[in-house]
């Protein structure tokens, strides 16, 4: 097929790829190209209405158990579980993480966060990675998500707002995204509204799949991080960094944090199963991909990564 890069504007001919729509089970097709200069995999046009790919019980949207009363010491300690799990206040800190770790706040480890930090959570959903931050005293805290059906507010303080980051004001230690960069159209646009939104110093920290990796290059159209047609793009290295330089940004840091998923789920797909239970995946074979998963992120080739950024000629 013939095509033209959004990310490097390059012009050229490559392989069409079909994948079709999976998690819903739909089975739509959706055509999909990897850039022969900058190696960005990405949808070859935009579907007009993607509201029905999202519908209202999408998984981020839940809202179910952000809000309720807990038992008084179980709430405590989930507080100081996720305090550790962001904050390397010493050796009880590090103890706490490495016994009780809340994996889906690690990543925020590297960020330096303290209590004071200003921190906007972009594509967030229904915010819960923010509410277990607010329940653990950072205060300085806003999500947004356009797609949310109306702004939410919960009873510790917490606002997600029913807006994208054009529309949003003030200055930002820290904007991140966790799997929410990739389903946006505007990449150049937002990572410029990004970059404008951080105080000089400012981090911005971009969790998504990548092309990069060896689940892309063995599973291809049957690879599950492409989630098509949600995922817009699935960046390579050089994609990503010629978009932060496009946008006055630099990339510092990439940390790789792929998971089994990566071939659990790819294989999943690739036999047509409906579920994992239908695929019938042995323990034992899941104990080898998960293996498999970690030596690929220490190689530098799992399907997933998080970028950490910061404006172009300054230093940490």
């Amino acid at each position: 097929m013939t095509y033209r890069c959004r990310i490097c504007n390059n012009s050229g001919e490559g392989t069409a790829y079909t994948v079709r729509e999976m998690m819903l089970g739909s089975g739509d097709p959706f055509l999909y190209f990897q850039c022969s200069r900058c190696q960005c995999l990405q949808i070859a046009e935009i579907p007009s209405d993607m509201g029905k790919y999202y519908p209202r019980d999408y998984y981020s949207y839940s809202t179910t158990s952000r809000d309720k009363t807990d038992n008084p010491a179980v709430r405590w300690f989930r507080k100081l579980r996720n305090h550790c799990s962001v904050s390397d206040a010493g050796i009880g800190s590090r103890v706490i993480r490495f016994l009780f770790p809340n994996r889906k706040l690690l990543p925020l480890l590297d960020l330096g966060l303290d209590h004071d930090s200003r921190i906007l959570d972009v594509g967030c959903g229904s915010g819960w990675r923010l509410f277990s931050l607010r329940e653990a005293g950072f205060v300085n805290t806003l999500g947004i998500d356009p797609f949310i059906s109306s702004d939410i507010a919960y009873a510790n303080g917490l606002m997600i707002m029913k807006r994208t980051i054009h529309e949003v004001e003030g200055r930002w230690d820290i904007v991140m995204y966790h799997h929410a960069f990739e389903h946006i159209p505007d990449q150049a646009a937002t990572l410029r509204a990004t970059a404008a939104l951080l105080v000089p110093g400012g981090i911005c920290m971009i969790r998504v799949p990548i092309a990069s990796s060896y689940a892309w290059e063995f599973y291809r159209e049957h690879w599950y991080q492409i989630d098509a047609p949600r995922h817009f793009y699935l960046h390579s290295l050089s994609s990503m960094g010629l978009l932060a330089e496009q946008s006055g940004l630099a990339v510092y840091k990439v940390v790789y944090d792929s998971t089994v998923d990566q071939f659990r789920t790819s294989e999943m797909y690739r036999m047509g199963a409906r579920s994992l239970q239908e695929a019938g995946f042995s323990r034992a074979q899941a104990r080898a991909w998960k293996r498999r998963a970690v030596e690929l992120n220490r190689e530098g080739r799992g399907d997933q990564a998080v970028f950490f950024l910061h404006k172009a000629g300054q230093t940490l």
